[in-house]
């Protein structure tokens, strides 16, 4: 991480196409270094094509591409072209999405292990954009892709010789492999600095170590919830940590972050907000979070309290993965939160 130099990336939001653009160039304008398109109400490639056109600094990235749900020889096409209609400023961001998701949504027929799924996903992806122009045969056999691809050749070269891969995990598999394959490692909202220190920051060391590659050539970008408060009154305080909640009750949902709940001792509070998700309850899951859960999880309150908790956060990682509170909410108060943090970006950014 570059000392004493603020690096924030964030997310697109699901705006329609002016919203889009239009927020594509607030982020840009307010010095943020990466935009990411979700994939869940839309494809993530296609929003970035749009915004490729229309911005000029900020990098593009796809956060995050489920990565089992196309082949392997689209997704390298998807970032060649991105890359290209960007002028060089696409990351590719991959994930698994959870096993649910990919086989009843998505009829992914072998999810398998995820982390080894990954890791020959993205060599056999990153395999394909570095020859697909070449029109050399290009052979993978593993255990979950088997490609002979002859007698193609894309009639162009890439626009740059290699395509930044970030993989996103948590997890102790995933970041090692992440550490050992990858560019960078995505982090998500559900994680707190001692997660980050005691499970990720460790595991990243030993993939790296096996990659034979230094800590300075990864990038790792915490994630995190910002809310900030419309001012330093009490009320407001306390309306920008209640809609900070949201995204705990959220995730709360989701087995998948068990460990990181127990760890902190949040089963318990956890639990009623799954209770209260049967019931269709969100007001109940919100009273179900806790004060305590709002601290360790999020940074919400006021301006000042929010660039000291991220500066604690900026000494884990390398690029801030920051956004505002989203679920449950009206799309005006999303759009509040998002923009007061667009601002307190470009006031840390000097813009």
């Amino acid at each position: 991480m570059v000392q004493g130099k603020w690096r924030f990336a964030t997310q697109l939001g699901d705006a329609g196409k002016a919203g889009l653009l239009q927020e594509a160039h607030a982020i840009e304008d307010a010095g943020f270094e990466t935009a990411w398109t979700p994939e869940l109400y839309r494809s993530t490639f296609v929003p970035l094509a749009a915004v490729a056109t229309q911005t000029s600094r900020v990098q593009l990235g796809s956060g995050i591409a489920l990565a089992f749900t196309r082949s392997p020889l689209i997704m390298a096409l998807s970032a060649l072209d991105l890359d290209e209609f960007s002028e060089g400023r696409f990351v590719l961001g991959l994930g698994t999405g959870v096993r649910r998701l990919n086989e009843n949504w998505h009829n992914v027929p072998n999810y398998g292990q995820p982390a080894p799924h990954m890791r020959e996903t993205v060599e056999v992806v990153r395999l394909l954009m570095s020859k697909v122009h070449t029109g050399v045969p290009i052979s993978y056999k593993g255990e979950y892709f088997n490609l002979d691809i002859k007698g193609f050749q894309r009639p162009f070269p890439p626009f740059r010789p290699t395509i930044p891969i970030h993989m996103a995990g948590i997890q102790e598999k995933m970041v090692e492999t992440a550490g050992q394959v990858a560019d960078g490692l995505l982090g998500h909202p559900i994680c707190s600095p001692r997660w980050i220190k005691e499970v990720i920051l460790p595991h990243l060391a030993t993939g790296l170590e096996k990659s034979g590659r230094p800590r300075q050539d990864f990038t790792y970008s915490p994630s995190v919830t910002v809310a900030i408060a419309t001012n330093d009154s009490p009320e407001a305080v306390a309306e920008a940590r209640r809609t900070a909640r949201t995204t705990l009750a959220f995730y709360g949902t989701v087995k998948t972050y068990d460990p990181i709940w127990e760890m902190h001792g949040f089963q318990a509070p956890i639990n009623q907000v799954r209770r209260a998700f049967i019931k269709n309850d969100h007001a109940a899951m919100l009273d179900a979070v806790t004060d305590e859960m709002v601290d360790v999880f999020t940074i919400a309150g006021t301006k000042d309290s929010v660039v000291s908790r991220l500066a604690e956060l900026q000494e884990l990682g390398d690029v801030l993965w920051v956004g505002g509170p989203t679920y449950y909410l009206p799309l005006e108060q999303i759009a509040d939160y998002r923009h007061r943090l667009y601002e307190l970006v470009a006031g840390l950014s000097g813009k």
